[in-house]
Order: structure tokens, then sequence, then C-alpha cells
């Protein structure tokens, strides 16, 4: 076991980020008089990781509301991300914001620990001195977890745990985390189980709540979970396991309710807002999605996880609440939202450096157009943006290829969407969110995709069999279900051809037709097979129509 030291604050390099002058000098004060005397300052979290890429500090004290930048608990996830700590650096949250959702976010990040304001030197020294000795004694194992060696991590904490009583409960959570990480749930119960006889604290039934519910024992887990909030209804994590097992179970109400529960007591949670979301959407609970979906784009902004993803997800969320309501004011509130939102991203560059923005602005309308029912229009979107793309010998990012897939699903264009989907599939880059969103307008489509094929290929059938005008029936039928469905759209402009040409019959009504459903593929990129078809039928229209004008 190390022996006991007292830190030595002369030796360490302290940092103090807070946009108050008066508090940086207030807390230099206090580590002067404990000693310390390499004191750096930051008033802005951009300023502070520009620091710590340079220095390494052993002591650092961040306020959890730094103005318009980054605030504490983002600070502390992007220094961990870009591994600007030392295993043995000190990390305290401090801030006089005492309300429970930001608390509870900022203590979610586990910092080393959170002091609210004002706290007196000697708080400030003991505070100090208590996480000093925790890290001193864990370093062995700190030090193999930053080198993602689980396993040595794992046999550092079981010496700690044999020489050590002091830590003891300490490190049994670790240990037991680290078995769960591994998947080893066997191992991490026993140690879970063996806490819990001496006694029933909420940390550990929330533990084996979770390694139940992996292990698909929804009752067993949601009675841990009642047992931890029935001691603390605060208890977040108990919630999430809670509405993650609901909705395992189908009780997809429930379900929403644990959540929205967990959200509105913890908010600040990428997971959690994600599983709302989720949730939300499987609720058909639109309002709720959307605000989840919202909620995620703004906690990403000025953080490590700012990414275009945040942005496509808040507006597919939007286009998803549009396309599912019957309420005409709800759907103009929906879409309005979408076309600001479009607006507003075009702002943030940082997002497109590798997705064009103008890809995503096109793919975006494609879908405004295919909720407002404008099929046409979503369809020439698509085929000019394919266009470009193969202009400026580009292809399309996978990060938006979900918006392609969902348009082409909604204006019936089933094979190209299919297509796409299977590429997107190989390339195993979705989120199980938008895996969720897809899987939605699949079902959607599916009663459409299965009359459409009925009645094309009965179509099919009956033109081989020369029966035009049966065929046109069934093609036209399959058009209802596929507005714009190229393949259906040329089958029935073929049959059509074949009735102008051989019967005197409604004639003008036949060509009139023909004409229509020329539109659907006029002036559209077309595929290689499709594009040959259509000129072939193109000339032939233009041949039995000037026969037809001269009789």
């Amino acid at each position: 076991m190390p022996k006991k030291e007292m830190i030595n604050f002369k030796e360490k390099k302290v940092l103090i980020v807070d946009d108050q002058r008066s508090f940086q000098t207030l807390l230099k004060g206090m580590l002067f008089g404990l000693g310390a005397r390499n004191i750096h300052f930051a008033d802005t979290g951009e300023s502070a990781i520009q620091q710590c890429m340079e220095v390494k500090f052993d002591l650092l004290f961040i306020d959890y509301n730094l103005g318009l930048g980054k605030n504490g608990r983002q600070l502390l996830e992007e220094l961990r991300a870009k591994d600007c700590l030392v295993v043995d650096a000190i990390y305290m949250i401090v801030s006089g914001e005492t309300t429970r959702p930001m608390v509870l976010g900022a203590v979610e990040a586990e910092p080393d620990d959170y002091l609210i304001k004002p706290f007196s030197q000697g708080v400030l020294k003991k505070r100090i001195d208590k996480v000093h000795s925790r890290k001193l004694t864990l370093k062995p194992a700190l030090v193999a977890l930053s080198k993602n060696d689980n396993d040595s991590a794992i046999e550092e904490v079981k010496k700690i745990i044999e020489q050590n009583n002091r830590y003891r409960q300490y490190c049994s959570k670790l240990l037991s985390n680290l078995h769960i990480e591994q998947k080893n749930f066997n191992e991490a119960e026993k140690i879970l189980v063996n806490e819990l006889s001496n006694k029933r604290v909420p940390w550990a039934l929330t533990s084996l709540a979770s390694i139940l519910y992996q292990q698909d024992l929804f009752d067993d887990a949601l009675e841990l979970c009642d047992e931890v909030l029935e001691q603390n209804r605060f208890r977040v994590e108990a919630h999430d396991i809670k509405a993650k097992c609901l909705l395992a179970q189908g009780q997809k109400k429930q379900a929403l309710k644990a959540i929205k529960k967990s959200s509105s007591i913890s908010p600040y949670s990428f997971s959690r807002q994600y599983l709302l979301a989720d949730i939300a959407r499987q609720n058909h609970a639109y309002n709720s999605l959307v605000n989840a979906c919202q909620s995620l784009l703004s906690m990403s902004k000025k953080s490590i996880h700012q990414s275009i993803e945040h942005q496509l997800n808040y507006i597919r969320s939007l286009l998803d609440a549009a396309q599912n309501t019957d309420n005409a004011p709800d759907k103009e509130h929906y879409l309005k939202e979408t076309k600001l939102a479009i607006q507003q991203a075009k702002n943030e560059k940082k997002l497109f450096e590798k997705t064009s923005f103008s890809s995503f602005e096109t793919l975006c309308q494609a879908r405004i157009n295919a909720v407002q029912g404008n099929f046409l229009n979503a369809k020439k979107d698509l085929a000019n943006l394919q266009l470009k793309l193969e202009e400026n010998n580009e292809n399309l990012s996978f990060d938006l290829y979900p918006e392609s897939i969902l348009t082409l699903m909604q204006i019936g264009e089933f094979e190209a969407a299919t297509e796409q989907q299977a590429s997107l599939s190989e390339q195993n880059s979705n989120t199980a969110f938008v895996d969720g969103m897809l899987k939605d307008q699949a079902a959607k489509s599916e009663e459409n995709v299965s009359l459409f094929e009925e009645h094309n290929k009965k179509g099919i059938g009956e033109y081989k069999k020369g029966n035009f005008s049966l065929a046109i029936e069934s093609f036209e039928k399959a058009l209802e279900y596929a507005a714009v469905n190229t393949g259906s759209a040329l089958n029935l402009i073929q049959a059509l051809l074949q009735v102008l040409q051989h019967s005197n019959n409604d004639q003008q009504q036949i060509h009139t037709k023909c004409i229509d459903t020329f539109k659907l593929v006029d002036g559209i990129k077309l595929p290689h097979l499709h594009e040959e078809r259509y000129i072939n039928l193109r000339n032939d229209f233009k041949r039995i129509s000037a026969g037809f004008k001269k009789n």
C-alpha cells in the first residue's frame, strides 16, 4: 500500500478557470495560503484547453458556468478526449449553481469533486486532501486504465482491496464496472451481491439491475430499480434502466414516463436524451422527440460532441413530426422550424468540413417536398443532386444517406431506397437512433410496397399476354401506391404506346396520358437501364405521335 502522503502544494501546477476575476483572486489567495505558487488562470474553456495542451496541470479548479463558451462539464469531457490530464490530476468543478439538474449534470461527468461556492480554505484543503489520498492509493490502477489495459487494472484494484480497507467500497464499484465493461457479468455479480449482503447501497443495486437488464432478466432488474427509487427518487440511473426494461417488455407508454422523469431530473446526458428521443419516437410522441433532439443539438454546441449527426437528427425529428401529424397548423410549424434549422446550420461551418452543405440542403429540401406531398419535386431534387455529384466526381456522404433513403421510400422509389440501405448497412455508420427512424419509415411503406409490387407485377403479366388495356389499369393502380416510381411509369408509357399505336379508341385520351406520365421522368437523371429505356420510349412516342397527328 502506498505510504500516505500530504499533498505538497508548492510542487503542484494549478489552473483556475473562472470568468470572474474576483473569484480567481479569492481562490488564488486560498491556494497561496496552502503553499501553492505555480498558479495559472483562464477565463474561458477554450483558453483552458490551449493551456492544458501545453502544460500538464496537477490541480484544476473549473467554474461550471463560463459565459458563452464551454462549461465546466464540456471542458472536462474535451480534456479527457484529448488526453490532457495526467492520471493523478485533481479536477474539481466549482460553482455557485445549486439547481438539481445543473449539479447532477456536473456530477454525472465524474469530476473528482464538486465544490459549492462559497467555501473556506479549510474546506478546500480537506476536499483536496481526500481526493489526493484516494488517487495516490489507486494510481497503479489508474495508470493501467489510462493505457486501456483493463486486465491489469482489475489486478491492481484487487491488490488495493486486499491491502486497504479504506477504499474497499470505491474499489468494489470500480472493479464491478470493469467486469461489466468486459461483459464478464458473473464476476461483476459476485462483487455486487457481496456488497449488497453488507448493505443495500443504491450504486450496487443499480449496477446489478444493469447486469440483469443486459441479460434480459427484465422483471428482476425492475424490482431492483424500484428498490433504489424507494430509497431516493432522484437516482437517474435507476430511471434509465427502468425505462429500458419497460421498453424491452413492450410497455412503451410506461417506458416514456420513466425516461421523461429521468430527463427532467438530470437532462444534460447525451445517452439519456437519445434514449428519450428513441422511446418518444416509438410512442409517436413527436413533441418529445423534437425536444430531445433539440436538446442534443444545443448540448453538442461548443463541446467535443459537436458533429453533423446532431444537426441532422434534429431536422429528421422535425420532418418525422411533420410527416406524421394530421393537424395542418402543427405540420406547418414543424416545416417552418425545419427551414429555420437548415438556415442556422449554414453558419456552422465546422459541421461541413467533410460533408457538403449544398448536398445537405438539397436533401433536406427533398424531404420537405416529400412530406408536403410534392413527390415529383422531391424526385427532381434527388436526381439533380446525383447529377451534380457525378459532374464533380463526388460521392454522397454516408452521413446524408438516411435523408436520401427516407425520401426515396416516401416517394415510392423503393428499389433505389433498398440499394442505398444495403450500401449504408455495409458501412455500419448508422446509430441505433437513425436505424430506428429508417425501420419506422420502412414499416410505414410496407403496405404500399406490397400493393405496388402486386399491381406492377400484374401489369407486366397482362402486358406479356397482350392485354394492354388491363396492363394500363394495373400500372396506374401501382402508381397510386408509388406516385413517381420510375420503373412503373415507364411500364405504363410502354403499355399506353401499344394502345395508341394499335387502337383507334380514345386516342386523344391515351395521348394525353402519355404526356402526363412522361412528366414523371422528363428532365430527370435516371439510372443507365432506365435512361436507355426512356430514350427508346421517347423516340417511339415521337414517331407514333407524328402518325397520330397526320391521321
